[in-house]
């Protein structure tokens, strides 16, 4: 009995501390992938879901081509970011926007308040774009 006892609180604690999680999540979509001035401009919607304001989170993405082979790398900065709020960035890069299969953050290169592998933990990725994924 004292087992089940014990298993079931550190079980309750495992999910408490899980539902507590995406509170403090920054969440970032890959919104918009479109032709711009014989460039590609990709929009962001970034959502700070956490009470923290973000002066620096700035990230190393890797552009891949369908073919599996890395088109482009570049830092983008997603912040200012303050608290409880959604904003929308975007970047224009040299390529053709269909030629795009997916988008790595490669890692959190700037965050502050906070280190970047901190920073890097909370972010959470999807992507509108149907044929291009976004993934850490």
């Amino acid at each position: 009995m004292k087992i089940a006892a014990c298993c079931g609180l550190v079980l309750l604690g495992f999910v408490t501390a899980a539902a507590a999680a995406p509170d403090k999540a920054v969440r970032i979509e890959l919104n918009g992938v479109e032709a711009a001035q014989n460039r590609c401009r990709l929009s962001f919607v970034i959502e700070n879901k956490s009470t923290d304001a973000f002066e620096s989170l700035k990230l190393d993405l890797v552009v891949f081509g369908k073919d599996g082979g890395i088109q482009r790398r570049l830092v983008t900065d997603m912040a200012p970011l303050r608290p409880s709020k959604t904003i929308v960035k975007a970047f224009d890069i040299d390529g053709d926007c269909a030629a795009i299969g997916s988008i790595l953050v490669n890692d959190v290169t700037a965050c502050a308040p906070g280190p970047a592998t901190a920073c890097l933990e909370r972010l959470t990725l999807e992507s509108r774009i149907q044929n291009v994924r976004l993934f850490k």
